[in-house]
């Protein structure tokens, strides 16, 4: 047997009823030394049967499993020596806890294969401090939480140095927070050089995490190979009611539109088809046909979408607009908005013109502006972005040059930019709380950065701040499940736009049943909107501003 074959079952066939029927029918698979391999498929499939083959819990009726090359003995001292070296994580912990405190479950395993009493001593101090155990060490495990309890199981097994942890369901029933505990501590279990077998349902994170999926079907493998292989295989998913990672659909989807190329690697994850997305020339610099003899004469054209609330635009546009000109003093700035609905309302009720891109372009013509920095305030390079550059470009022959700053979310660093200037405005956001965030959406292809941030803010450790859109995904109906699963005491709604306009005041905080406010409270959340948009945040500001100065070294 192939050395790097940790695990390996031959033909293996296991029935419940007296062979009436079969959950394992003649499963055979080989797992390697090292490896994290996930176990997918529906219930039934045979996933959790052969879990239990593999720790002698129970016995094939035909068939051989093999460990490290042995084959697996079923008498009670094989059994020993394999179930030190093979660990399992139960579905539900409350199936395998059964001490009267958190310290003497993790100590029971290792002093039962005999190791002295220091000796195991030692090792379950470790494991308690490596696992974050030490609060709740000295408590009944009944009185555990459901995350804490899967702790407590995992520490189980790993005080006992084992080769192979297997996890049936680990996220099973705990809340999101949780959630992410377990899987850092699956992390570390791997970085260790552990093999790891884990049962899951959640797609997403199987495509992520694993070396190696195994997709059961009616007790065989109905396929195995690297994530890519077996989630880019339309047949399988049919067979077993998978549907393909949302990252993989969403780079497919891109790709067929010609916004990606498909000699890409297919992205495992969120944050790598970001920078994909990122990596597109966003921000060029388009020279003109003008020869500019004498010096030239820059000026900034900072662009937004538009407010009809003046109190708002006051603190967001005006407030950018007043950085980016103290940033620089020696170039005129120019504003335009890219609503002419918004536009012609302020005209009628306030009798102020504010320029369209097109105006703006001709009035800079007029005043002998040679180079036009062209700052856009949009939060992603969206519709309304792409729609303002055509504007703008119109005019490329009669200036020397124009350039365009990225939007607010472009790169990777924005994203952990504007993470930290959303985390500063609400530092005093408590554990057990929430915050929502409202996003519009849009059917381009950029809309995916919604997601990836949402991703990113659960990543970078804020578990309780939660990201969707008023018109595309994430939706409502999205935010709804995770923000149930997360169990908070109150939901904190604020404006993921740079204004708090008509979607904030309506969409959001509005009393409309539709309105994001009206159904948390349908749910019983207590509900405080924030009307505040992006554009009061000092570090959004800052954020612009680092765009508009990276055009300044062309």
């Amino acid at each position: 047997m192939n050395s790097d074959v940790i695990l390996k079952a031959e033909d293996l066939y296991f029935s419940y009823d007296d062979e009436q029927s079969h959950s394992l029918k003649g499963l055979s698979l080989e797992i390697r030394r090292g490896q994290k391999v996930a176990f997918m498929g529906a219930n039934g499939s045979g996933k959790s049967t052969f879990f239990f083959c593999c720790t002698g819990i129970l016995k094939p009726q035909s068939g051989k499993l093999y460990f490290n090359g042995e084959e697996v003995r079923y008498d009670k001292k094989s059994l020993l020596k394999l179930r030190s070296k093979v660990g399992i994580v139960f579905q539900d912990p409350d199936n395998q806890l059964f001490s009267a405190s958190v310290y003497q479950e993790i100590s029971f395993g290792i002093l039962n294969l005999g190791v002295p009493e220091e000796e195991a001593k030692k090792e379950v101090e470790a494991v308690i401090d490596h696992l974050e155990i030490t609060p709740f060490r000295h408590k009944p495990t009944h009185a555990l939480s459901g995350g804490q309890k899967k702790q407590v199981s995992i520490a189980d097994i790993l005080v006992m140095h084992p080769d192979v942890i297997i996890l049936d369901e680990p996220s099973a029933a705990l809340d999101p927070r949780h959630t992410t505990m377990v899987n850092r501590i699956v992390e570390q279990l791997t970085e260790q050089g552990i093999t790891v077998c884990m049962a899951t349902h959640d797609i997403n994170y199987a495509y992520e995490w694993a070396d190696e999926v195994m997709l059961f079907h009616e007790g065989k493998v109905l396929m195995h190979g690297t994530p890519a292989q077996v989630f880019s295989n339309p047949g399988v998913l049919l067979k077993t009611n998978l549907e393909p990672p949302a990252v993989l659909e969403l780079f497919e989807s891109l790709c067929r539109k010609g916004i990606l190329k498909a000699s890409l690697p297919l992205p495992r994850n969120l944050k790598t088809l970001e920078s994909y997305i990122a990596d597109i020339n966003l921000n060029p610099h388009y020279g003109g046909r003008t020869i500019v003899s004498e010096r030239t004469k820059k000026a900034i054209l900072a662009v937004s979408f538009g407010t009809s609330h003046a109190e708002t635009r006051k603190v967001t546009i005006d407030a950018i607009e007043q950085d980016m000109q103290a940033a620089f003093p020696d170039y005129p700035l120019y504003r335009a908005w890219t609503s002419k609905m918004i536009i012609k309302k302020v005209n009628k009720r306030d009798q102020v013109h504010i320029f369209t891109v097109k105006e703006a372009m001709e009035q800079m013509l007029k005043d002998g502006i040679t180079d036009v920095l062209v700052q856009p305030t949009h939060v992603i390079n969206g519709i309304e972005n792409d729609l303002m550059k055509e504007d703008a470009l119109a005019f490329r022959d009669a200036f020397h040059s124009i350039s365009f700053g990225d939007p607010l979310l472009t790169s990777e660093e924005d994203s952990l930019a504007v993470i930290q200037a959303i985390a500063n405005e609400f530092q005093d956001l408590k554990k057990e709380e929430v915050l929502v965030l409202m996003g519009h959406g849009t059917t381009h292809f950029s809309n995916a950065i919604y997601a990836a941030l949402d991703y990113t803010f659960k990543d970078k450790g804020y578990a309780n701040i939660f990201l969707g859109t008023v018109e595309a995904y994430p939706s409502m109906e999205s935010l709804m499940k995770m923000v149930n699963a997360y169990h908070p005491s109150r939901v904190i709604l604020a404006p993921f736009m740079i204004v708090a306009g008509d979607h904030a005041k309506n969409d959001m905080a509005g009393d409309d049943p539709e309105s994001w406010y009206s159904q948390f409270k349908a749910r019983g959340y207590e509900v405080e909107p924030v009307l505040k948009g992006l554009g009061e945040y000092p570090g959004i500001r800052k954020l612009l501003v680092e765009h508009l100065a990276k055009l300044d070294t062309y």
